[in-house]
């Protein structure tokens, strides 16, 4: 429209000048009917109403309220007091750190008081809404006191920096102290030009509010040069205090090593093994890092370095009680697991080493909350997100759950125990260890399988390692035309074998002529082993099958093979009993003759009086030196004492240093030879 009327004027001035004059007019009326659509000019921002006054905190209503505030708050020296002076200063002006926050404000508040702002000046500033956005306090003006206008002179005229102390207005009509003026190497700069002026005038307050303050007013003017950003008192008290945490550090890491070593005693034979020492030391850390927090306070080191080694002092503490809990942690569960590898039951094995696991992650959560905050990481949000979030997250860790569920299973329902032979969904081998997620089982190939828990709560568990009794079932075949007295001498013979073997079961065995086969008389033998490990069990049957030979071969009973022999006549058998009665003999008699010849057979076999230790293997070098002597009893001794070795521990040893399962018994190899 604009570009229609000015072509249009240009136009007409080539003509009709009256009609120069209509159009002025016409564009005047044109302007006049569109000024209302175009906007205001910015301009300063209205005064607060009446409802945003009313909204105004009172002790924040006015600049008077404001500075009366937050002396009252600081003259009370609490953590409630601290917390109502910081809500005078503008959000987020004060450090996070609670410590320096509390220090920046005690150094502001000793300048405004030097500076003569007390209770009683405070009534010079105005007690109303102030329309002024910002209160001057410092440089002091001539609306205030001559006292408080001559300290603020002295001040301008000690301390070269620029620095004001003022109240403004908040966007909701409050009154707080801006950033500006706590800015850490300004307010540094001026409570040391008051201590200037304070020792050269002799202006010193009767009671000293702590350490610093002392030194500052009453120590040798060389002790106030600064070296480094830090005066020398300062770094003398920085040495003291490394000083002091060290010698703590030190008497801590003996006594707490001391108490260690008086409760493992019940434990453990050694007295000093390296957990405890590894304990202790991370004890004596949290100790000296302790004493290092806490008298950090006492030097009123410079905000700036303060606002960094504080922080840093906090981080070091909440990182040492992590590596100590850690510590203390896996010796008390070591603790735990010797104390419950010598209990009969083994549901402890599988709880120890979850209780453990579950310990750190509570310790590791514990860490996390304290440092984030160090690191100046807000944890509530994430919070918040988790908490709107919790049902995504059931769903994604589902199978988590689910595995957690198992473990607790395992500990509840007891299907195993670390160490047993197991069969879970196909997996067969050794169960090694049951965490929080899964269960490691070493198969007999030796490799490592983790199998998720959650398996544990659909899939069948078959437990090898629960049985009592290892069994052994065979079949002895002897020659067709055997006597049957001769036949009932021989299976109570091997009875009365399984009665005095030192490894089987007393209680139930079989041992019958069981069958008529194509080329032997078959007895049954059907024994059960109470050996510890398979070899024993193998060395036992071994010395069983022996000594059932050997009586055999007393009682003339000849062993059948397979074999297809045309007889044309029955020859007359060479194997004769010592006994001419026993082919005559009555089946009682039969029997009796058995047993009697079965003491004779094993009479002189010393495991009648001595039980045979487990099976021990003998090294290569050991039997090597064996062969070698020319002494056999000496060497017959020697073989015995090193037969007489506890295997279980010597297997248990190795595999523990080796730590990949080598020694581990192959229990395949068990199964396939009818060790079951």
């Amino acid at each position: 429209m604009k570009f229609k009327l000015t072509s249009h004027l240009s136009h007409l001035s080539h003509r009709n000048p009256a009609r120069i004059v209509a159009a002025i007019i016409l564009l005047a009326s044109f302007a006049a009917n569109h000024a209302s659509a175009i906007p205001p000019v910015p301009g300063k921002p209205a005064p607060a109403t009446d409802q945003a006054v009313a909204q105004v905190p009172p002790m924040l209503a006015s600049p008077q309220t404001t500075l009366t505030t937050f002396l009252e708050s600081m003259a009370k020296r609490s953590t409630d007091g601290y917390a109502t002076a910081a809500t005078c200063f503008e959000s987020e002006s004060l450090p996070t750190s609670t410590a320096v926050r509390d220090r920046v404000m005690g150094d502001f508040v000793n300048a405004i008081q030097w500076l003569g702002w007390n209770l009683t000046t405070a009534k010079e500033l105005p007690a109303g809404s102030f329309k002024g956005e910002r209160t001057p306090m410092f440089p002091a003006t001539s609306n205030f006191s001559a006292s408080i206008q001559e300290q603020s002179a002295r001040l301008l005229a000690e301390f070269r920096g620029e620095w004001k102390v003022e109240l403004l207005r908040s966007d909701d009509s409050s009154y707080r102290f801006p950033k500006s003026m706590i800015a850490a190497g300004t307010l540094d700069g001026v409570t040391d030009a008051i201590t200037r002026m304070r020792r050269a005038s002799g202006d010193k307050p009767k009671t000293v509010r702590d350490l610093a303050e002392w030194m500052r007013l009453n120590a040798p003017e060389w002790t106030l040069n600064r070296v480094v950003f830090l005066a020398v008192w300062q770094w003398i008290g920085l040495a003291t205090i490394v000083l002091v945490g060290l010698i703590v550090d030190f008497f801590v890491r003996l006594f707490t090593a001391h108490i260690l070593r008086a409760i493992i005693k019940r434990f453990y034979k050694p007295t000093d093994p390296p957990l405890v020492r590894r304990a202790a030391r991370g004890v004596g850390v949290v100790a000296s890092t302790l004493i290092w927090l806490s008298l950090l306070t006492f030097l009123e080191l410079p905000l700036a370095g303060l606002s960094i080694i504080e922080p840093a002092a906090k981080f070091a503490f909440v990182l040492a009680i992590l590596i100590a809990g850690w510590r203390l942690i896996d010796l008390f569960a070591e603790l735990i697991a010797q104390h419950a590898s010598k209990s009969a039951t083994r549901i402890d094995d599988v709880l120890v080493p979850m209780v453990r696991k579950t310990a750190k992650v509570i310790l590791v959560i514990f860490g996390l909350l304290n440092l984030a905050p160090i690191l100046g990481l807000d944890l509530g949000p994430l919070l918040a997100a988790i908490g709107i979030g919790s049902f995504g997250l059931a769903f994604a860790f589902k199978n988590s759950l689910e595995n957690v569920f198992g473990s607790v299973t395992v500990i509840l329902d007891r299907p195993f125990m670390v160490g047993d032979w197991v069969v879970i969904d196909g997996v067969e081998g050794t169960v090694e260890d049951v965490g929080l997620r899964s269960t490691k089982v070493r198969t007999f190939y030796n490799s490592l399988v983790s199998i998720p828990n959650s398996n544990l709560i659909t899939k069948q568990v078959d437990n090898y390692g629960a049985r009592k009794y290892r069994r052994w079932s065979t079949k002895v075949g002897i020659l067709y035309g055997t006597p049957p007295a001769r036949i009932d001498a021989f299976c109570e013979g091997i009875r009365e074998l399984v009665r005095q073997h030192p490894y089987t079961r007393k209680d139930y065995y079989q041992v019958w002529l069981n069958g008529f086969a194509d080329s032997a008389l078959e007895i049954l033998v059907y024994v059960f082993w109470e050996a510890p490990d398979w070899q024993t069990e193998l060395r036992e049957r071994h010395r069983l099958m022996l000594d059932i030979m050997r009586i055999a071969d007393e009682l003339g009973i000849d062993f059948a093979f397979p074999t297809r022999t045309l007889h044309v006549r029955r020859a007359d058998s060479n194997n004769d009993p010592k006994d001419d009665q026993l082919d005559a003999a009555d089946p009682i008699s039969a029997r009796r003759s058995g047993r009697v010849t079965t003491r004779e057979v094993v009479a002189g076999d010393p495991w009648l009086a001595e039980k045979p230790p487990p099976y021990n293997f003998l090294s290569a070098e050991e039997t090597k030196r064996l062969d070698a002597m020319s002494n056999e009893d000496r060497a017959a001794a020697i073989e015995t004492r090193l037969a007489q070795r506890n295997s279980a521990e010597t297997a248990a040893k190795a595999a523990k240093e080796a730590g990949d399962g080598s020694e581990k018994v192959d229990f395949t190899e068990q199964r396939d030879s009818g060790g079951q």
